[in-house]
């Protein structure tokens, strides 16, 4: 059969994606386990999450460093022979502390994991934190730091932060290079002891096991060796800023970082799903609006995306971008100049249509994979939310109006409501 090349292939609509589950049980010492058995492949993922981030730290940096010092060194093994060890059996392992949670990632074939849940089990209940890893971890963390802070982007998203949130709230990226100085060891070790313990602590497995790991997790993780009490939420005030044009100067700087953006609904509210849709259509994806004009008309920068971000206990939209100093003022204006179309007149039904082909395909995307489908869960759970918001959001997408997109736009994209941070020249 010869393909004719000039008959297009036929499109098909993008069904609702199935969303699995995890399986739930609980360790001896009452540690919930979320399992999901899924993927093709020999390998499986263990991330064991802590509330012990950003949110909960009483002085700077204590909640990435105590979560960093973790694979520094325990009673039995050096941070050489932990790192050594994953790499003899071709294991990951990676920590992070993000706004509300630590987390040790493992990624391993099962058949390895009797050999790294014993040295897994003893980062976690027995790190030492050696004060000569310390000090080189907290040398590298401030070197780091301070090439950072040399760019424009990262001066203008930090002073947002604060302009969002005010200075004393855990989203406020205020971290000053002082800190790095001022960081006393025993304070890290009181967060550890603190937060990394089976009262605070919930685990979650992905990928292909068998049911000999579960028995293999309660023994390393289920006895109460390491009990203590679970961490309450905290309740913590935002304070925006009165300023709406915030400008810092870098003498030295090439280009001018722009920042606009203002609070906006919580991941629960009723107007999530719309401004989540309306946000891709202004600047969430290649073909947006803010890409059309700035960059590919105008040619004022080489990228600018729009971006609704839901954390824990707000949400908020930003617009970002850098250009040249000389399209700074040009550069607004286009941005404002969309938004007032958007408030203004209805997107028309083809864009709206590639919208929602896009945002179909991404939310499929989601669950690509069986880690995949274990972080949308987490999604979900981290939030308090159930499998149903992903069922809601599919048919959000599908039922939208421009109408609607319209609506939203005149009650949250006034440009009167928006906080404007340059960093530049």
């Amino acid at each position: 059969m010869t393909l004719d090349r000039k008959i297009a292939p036929q499109l098909n609509p993008i069904a609702k994606p199935d969303f699995l589950c995890p399986d739930k049980f609980l360790l001896d010492n009452q540690i919930p386990v979320y399992l999901l058995h899924a993927g093709t492949q020999e390998v499986c993922k263990l991330d064991i999450v802590f509330k012990s981030g950003i949110w909960y730290q009483q002085k700077p940096l204590l909640a990435a460093i105590s979560n960093a010092m973790l694979q520094e060194g325990t009673k039995n093994y050096t941070a050489s022979q932990i790192a050594e060890i994953f790499d003899f059996h071709g294991a990951y392992i990676q920590l992070n502390a993000d706004y509300h949670f630590g987390t040790i990632s493992i990624i391993s074939l099962e058949k390895h994991l009797n050999k790294l849940l014993p040295i897994v089990e003893e980062l976690i209940k027995d790190s030492i934190f050696p004060r000569s890893e310390f000090e080189n971890l907290l040398k590298r963390r401030k070197q780091r730091f301070l090439l950072e802070m040399e760019k424009v982007k990262i001066l203008s998203q930090k002073k947002f932060s604060e302009t969002l949130f005010g200075d004393n709230h855990p989203y406020n990226l205020n971290l000053k290079a002082e800190d790095f100085d001022e960081a006393e060891l025993d304070d890290f070790i009181t967060f550890y002891r603190q937060f990394y313990h089976a009262g605070n602590c919930e685990i979650h497995l992905s990928g292909r096991f068998s049911n000999d790991l579960t028995r293999q997790l309660n023994r390393h993780f289920g006895s109460t060796d390491w009990g203590g009490s679970p961490i309450e939420n905290l309740q913590k005030k935002i304070k925006s800023s009165t300023e709406k044009l915030i400008r810092i100067t870098k003498p030295d700087s090439i280009q001018s970082a722009i920042r606009l953006g203002r609070l906006l609904v919580p991941k629960n509210h009723s107007d999530y799903f719309g401004l989540q849709i309306l946000t891709t259509v202004l600047g969430g994806y290649f073909s947006s609006r803010l890409m059309l004009n700035i960059r590919e008309d105008k040619g004022y920068t080489y990228g600018i995306g729009a971006h609704f971000v839901s954390l824990n206990e707000a949400g908020y939209f930003i617009i970002a971008t850098e250009v040249d100093k000389t399209y700074e003022e040009a550069t607004l204006c286009e941005i404002h100049k969309e938004l007032e179309i958007l408030r203004n007149e209805l997107v028309s039904t083809p864009e709206l249509e590639r919208v929602k082909q896009y945002l179909t395909s991404e939310l499929l995307r989601e669950f690509d994979g069986p880690f995949a489908l274990s972080q949308a869960f987490r999604n979900l759970h981290d939030f308090n939310l159930d499998n149903s918001f992903y069922d809601a959001y599919y048919w959000a997408i599908q039922s939208i109006s421009a109408a609607e997109l319209k609506r939203l736009a005149q009650v949250y994209f006034q440009s009167e409501d928006l906080f404007t941070v340059i960093a530049g020249q």
